[in-house]
């Protein structure tokens, strides 16, 4: 059996439900709801120690980071195959995997803390409530990035770097795409699902510059191309859930 703990606009949670859908494998749904910190409740840590969506459960084993649970998933049922048959292309593949989570994902989530106005969550918050709120935070670097959010903002500077970081990325992947339909030649791979829904997000916090697919047309076809899959359209249509009882603590 496989559970998937999730968030329906999470990006991360999108690359899995990309993967199970291109597999059309069953499985069952539980909704993280991030906004009332649900990710950091003790139950959930103990399935993910980070307190980050998504993780999944395969008949009781529990695998967390979604560029492994993808590559885990091509393995274990390998019908509609994800990876590269030449293993130069497979290396390619993990690079490119790598790179986005590196790079993309960090000034991403950035961007997105101003243009989805996620400060508006902590407007509210007292100092003690501040407080409570970084002491339930996993680990120091993540405190830390919130106390600094919360208190200073995101500055134009720091808006800048990350545009320019996540631009390098883009003219990679323009370059890599010329006579190309994928990343990694003509079949789909998990380096195509690993940075749709980077890709996705950049017209969703309006980033105009970045997706005038006119400077970057090999990415912008291959963008159309993507939007065409069924199976980004069934991870991307996934709807919010009914609230489900909160698991008893284990």
């Amino acid at each position: 059996m496989l559970k998937l703990y999730h968030q329906w606009t999470s990006t991360c949670s999108k690359r899995v439900r990309i993967t199970l859908a291109e597999k059309k494998l069953d499985w069952e749904s539980h909704h993280i709801n991030l906004k009332e910190l649900e990710h950091l409740d003790p139950w959930y840590l103990k399935l993910n120690p980070e307190g980050v969506v998504p993780t999944l459960e395969h008949d009781g084993r529990i695998l967390t980071e979604s560029n492994f649970i993808i590559e885990y998933l091509d393995e274990v049922f390998p019908q509609v195959p994800l990876r590269p048959d030449d293993y130069f292309e497979r290396w390619k593949m993990r690079n490119w995997m790598h790179r986005f989570e590196a790079i993309l994902h960090k000034n991403i989530n950035t961007i997105s803390f101003v243009k989805q106005n996620r400060m508006k969550r902590y407007e509210a918050f007292s100092e003690s409530d501040i407080d409570e709120f970084l002491a339930r935070q996993v680990n120091a670097e993540r405190r830390a990035t919130f106390e600094n959010r919360i208190r200073q903002g995101v500055s134009k500077e720091e808006m800048a770097f990350a545009e320019e970081r996540i631009a390098e990325v883009l003219d990679e992947m323009d370059v890599a795409l010329e006579g190309r339909v994928y990343l990694n030649g003509s079949q789909l791979s998990l380096a195509d699902i690993s940075v749709v829904p980077f890709v996705e997000r950049l017209g969703a916090n309006g980033l105009d510059k970045l997706t005038d697919w006119t400077k970057r047309p090999f990415l912008g076809a291959w963008w159309s191309n993507m939007q065409e899959l069924s199976s980004y359209k069934k991870a991307f249509d996934f709807a919010t859930e009914p609230l489900e009882p909160k698991p008893v603590e284990r």
